[in-house]
């Protein structure tokens, strides 16, 4: 009599008896009183059997069930107890599975981690540039399958061509992905690196293209004459940053609350700062004028500019609005609106540098000074404003050649 391989594929398959049938080694085929059939493996332990569920019929053929008998019967030889070890593996996958999470979760997880330490500006500023430039690559990839190819398809479209940008969102890629595998979701180098990695992989380029491609401020009144033209929120928002000067994340996120007209001051919250500190902006005649002439309601919850979902404008839509009002990707950015006005400022207006530096909200003094002065220049910075609003108003050549002469910004008050 055999001891092993007793049944045959036919036999498998024409059984219908209720009960155990030995195929040998441990290997049984268990046939229901409602005919349905599975393979057993069944052993013993400490003078006590078990038994082992290896799959059903015909799912499970006669040479599967007898391959995964004789693993069991490999591992019982070895001094590991077989259901032991499948209840175990199960606990590895299902922990694994746990684990799994795509690159657009975690980034996700990752910001609202951080955002009690951000200003709301730079969570909203993570969160838009990896929606817009990551997420339609590796979005929906398993943080344990992201690879240097994979970062290369995100990074390289744009690593010329909007290098503080590319820079950046590089940056951020690489800090997710730092926090996946801290957390156990995936293991290995980061493929987001930039030292002795992707630095030998994406094109050189010269240090001053990093700087934000920006208007000489002489142009500034010209661009103002094409922007004037255009209607609806997006270009209000965009006359509204460079008349005072603030970042995109800092003008799409100002709501009616913190606008002062009896004032003429905008408080920005500390929250919504780059660098976690109060910032207040004199208003010129012409922001409050470009204030008065907006449509809809004004509370203080309400968003200043909000876009026609009413959620706050992507700096997208105004990378956008740049593009038709004729000027190409890489000449100019909304970010460079402030470095044209900087500049404005020192050659023109001869403001003194740290009064200038003010303008910007850039502080480079110590902590204890800082806190004793929640309205940095703020007199100083008034006259400075209202030089610049009537200037973008100044008739230079390029603006003669418009058919569509800029409004009168002249405000009574």
């Amino acid at each position: 009599m055999r001891n092993t391989h007793r049944l045959t594929a036919q036999q498998v398959k024409s059984l219908t008896k209720a009960g155990y049938h030995p195929d040998g080694g441990g290997l049984l085929l268990q046939v229901s009183k409602a005919g349905t059939k599975s393979w057993l493996y069944r052993y013993g332990v400490h003078g006590r059997y078990r038994e082992m569920g290896l799959g059903g019929y015909p799912t499970i053929s006669l040479s599967e069930a007898r391959s995964k008998a004789a693993e069991a019967r490999r591992l019982k030889a070895n001094g590991i107890d077989p259901l032991g070890e499948k209840h175990n593996a199960r606990r590895v996958a299902r922990n694994e599975q746990d684990l799994r999470m795509s690159f657009e979760d975690a980034a996700t997880h990752y910001i609202d981690l951080k955002r009690g330490g951000w200003s709301e500006a730079n969570a909203t500023s993570w969160q838009r540039s990896i929606d817009m430039y990551v997420n339609p690559v590796i979005g929906r990839m398993d943080l344990g399958e992201i690879h240097t190819t994979h970062i290369l398809r995100v990074l390289e479209p744009i690593w010329t061509a909007r290098r503080a940008t590319a820079t950046a969102l590089r940056q951020r890629i690489e800090r997710v992905l730092d926090w996946a595998k801290s957390s156990g979701r995936r293991e290995g180098d980061n493929p987001a690196r930039l030292a002795g990695h992707l630095e030998n992989l994406l094109p050189a380029v010269d240090q001053a293209t990093e700087h934000r491609p920006a208007l000489p401020w002489r142009e500034m009144p010209a661009f103002m004459v094409k922007l004037r033209v255009e209607s609806g929120n997006l270009a209000r928002l965009m006359e509204w940053l460079v008349l005072t000067g603030t970042r995109a994340g800092e003008g799409s996120g100002a709501t009616w609350g913190e606008i002062d007209l009896d004032a003429k001051l905008w408080r920005i919250p500390k929250e919504r700062m780059k660098a976690k500190k109060e910032h207040w902006v004199p208003l010129s005649g012409a922001a409050l004028e470009l204030l008065e002439a907006l449509p809809g309601e004004r509370r203080p919850t309400d968003l200043v500019f909000p876009s026609s979902t009413g959620k706050p404008i992507w700096d997208a839509d105004l990378a956008g609005l740049l593009r038709r009002l004729g000027y190409p990707l890489g000449t100019v950015t909304t970010h460079g609106m402030r470095s044209s006005l900087r500049t404005f400022l020192t050659e023109n207006a001869k403001a003194e540098p740290d009064v200038a530096e003010s303008v910007l909200a850039h502080d480079k003094r110590g902590a204890v000074q800082k806190s004793y002065e929640r309205t940095r220049h703020l007199d100083a910075r008034r006259p400075l404003m209202e030089t610049w609003a009537i200037f973008l108003d100044t008739p230079v050549e390029e603006a003669k050649v418009l058919t569509l002469q800029p409004p009168s910004r002249h405000v009574a008050r």
